[in-house]
């Protein structure tokens, strides 16, 4: 039996940060991580697999960093956990003894229920090597390629099938909504990734509800609601995750389907010495303090870094899941944080808005600018709050949108963003005097009537 003091079920985003911190902070104490893949992937890279990077290997997070910190990974299926004993059952039949467990088991792929789902050549988008390489080959094959959901997973992976060496014949994004990335940002943002997604030769149908897939074995076409058929020889679930909770559920931890494994702002889960983190994790909005369904793998970062650091006395708390974004889609790159002007409407909340562009150098001509780099910045209108902020730009757009991250789990308010410091240089950022978030933040001072 091996005896670790401290286990961790899971071995990406959250699982291996919390690993990291533990070794930083304790590296006296015994560590094992247990995950049920051959090595890991980088969660956000997966799509560039296919076009930029063109080899599954190449986006692989190497062992070999780990064991330079002696944290030990154990490739095993867990089968089950006897929390009254401390011990967890592997596939092989070994067990392992712990006196801390942190359950970092991630999500799966959200798969509809609809006629045609189980057919052979429908995929989904799932964290493991192997799989990734059955996937990219049978990519290479396909002619006809749909793609079922229009946020960052959809546009992400059918933007890089467009750049791959074996292009297929057609491309095809299918989503319900008016417009693809429409939950996390602006319309008008919307529409530029939609213009460079055609650009690339991509067909768009938003505002269309797949009904089912069709094919005797294998896919053959996809069937909308308004009777509309799109041949298809492969197709492409891309509607989210939902968190991996078949583990935590099996050993009785309190869970639901939709937010995951319940935990507290400790990252407590219901069982003793038990802390989960990551996707597997529910999560609150910091603006609302209700349920949220953010999951990302910066956000599972944060949280494997609290959980490790509360195992053996609580000192961080979380602050919620703030949902900050950020994508390249052709030449453009788009950032968000928060809610967009129809979601704040959804939620209630009454907002200001303010918007600001121009270029991203000073002057615009040198090296790198853009003529229209643009913030749009939505706040609460009873108390001038920061509630959503998206950004268009080039690749400075995730570090600015970093900011305003900063900024809505601060509470900060259109009047500190107005007055804030920013470092600036003509090389680098738009003007001091027109700096995006400044100006679009002092609208809305100016709306508030300060």
């Amino acid at each position: 039996m091996m005896t670790p003091e401290i286990a961790i079920i899971g071995g990406s985003a959250a699982g291996l940060t919390a690993a990291i911190n533990l070794k930083m902070r304790s590296p006296e104490k015994g560590l094992l991580v247990i995950r049920n893949v051959r090595n890991t992937v980088v969660p956000c890279g997966i799509p560039y697999i296919f076009g930029t990077m063109k080899a599954v290997e190449k986006n692989i997070i190497p062992d070999s960093m780990f064991e330079q910190m002696n944290i030990p990974i154990l490739n095993q299926n867990v089968e089950d956990i006897d929390t009254d004993s401390k011990t967890i059952t592997l596939q092989n039949g070994e067990q392992v003894c712990y006196s801390k467990l942190i359950l970092a088991t991630g999500s799966k792929p959200l798969l509809p229920q609809m006629p045609g789902i189980h057919l052979k050549n429908v995929h989904a988008i799932r964290k493991d090597p192997d799989y990734l390489e059955q996937l990219f080959t049978a990519f290479r094959q396909a002619r006809n390629i749909v793609v079922v959901g229009g946020g960052f997973i959809g546009v992400e992976v059918t933007e890089q099938l467009a750049r791959m060496d074996e292009t297929p014949r057609q491309l095809t994004i299918v989503e319900a909504l008016p417009h693809c990335l429409m939950q996390a940002v602006e319309e008008e943002f919307c529409r530029d990734a939609e213009s460079q997604l055609r650009n690339a030769g991509i067909t768009i149908k938003t505002g269309s509800r797949v009904e089912a897939l069709e094919g005797d074995d294998s896919v053959k076409a996809v069937r909308l609601a308004n009777g509309d058929v799109i041949e298809a020889d492969l197709v492409l679930i891309g509607l989210g995750a939902t968190p991996n909770i078949d583990l935590a559920r099996q050993i009785g931890l309190e869970c639901n389907a939709r937010d995951g494994i319940l935990v507290d702002e400790w990252m407590q889960t219901s069982g003793k010495d038990i802390f989960a983190a990551g996707d597997c994790a529910s999560k609150f909005s910091p603006l609302t303090k209700q349920p949220s369904s953010v999951r990302l793998g910066s956000t599972a970062c944060t949280e494997g870094m609290i959980a490790a650091s509360n195992l053996f006395g609580l000192q961080r708390t979380t602050a919620g899941a703030v949902g900050a974004f950020a994508t390249v889609v052709g030449s453009i790159c788009i950032g968000s944080v928060g809610f967009t002007s129809h979601a704040a409407k959804q939620q209630g909340i009454e907002i200001l808005t303010g918007a600001a562009a121009g270029p991203n150098r000073h002057p615009a001509h040198l090296p790198g600018g853009i003529p229209d780099m643009k913030a749009i910045l939505h706040f609460r209108r009873e108390d001038g709050v920061l509630v959503g902020g998206h950004i268009r730009g080039t690749d400075a757009t995730a570090e600015i949108v970093n900011i305003l991250a900063v900024a809505t789990q601060a509470g900060l308010t259109a009047e500190q963003l107005a007055t804030m410091q920013y470092a600036t240089h003509p090389l680098l950022t738009a003007s001091p005097s027109a700096y995006q978030i400044m100006m679009a933040a002092e609208q809305v001072v100016i709306q508030r009537g300060h």
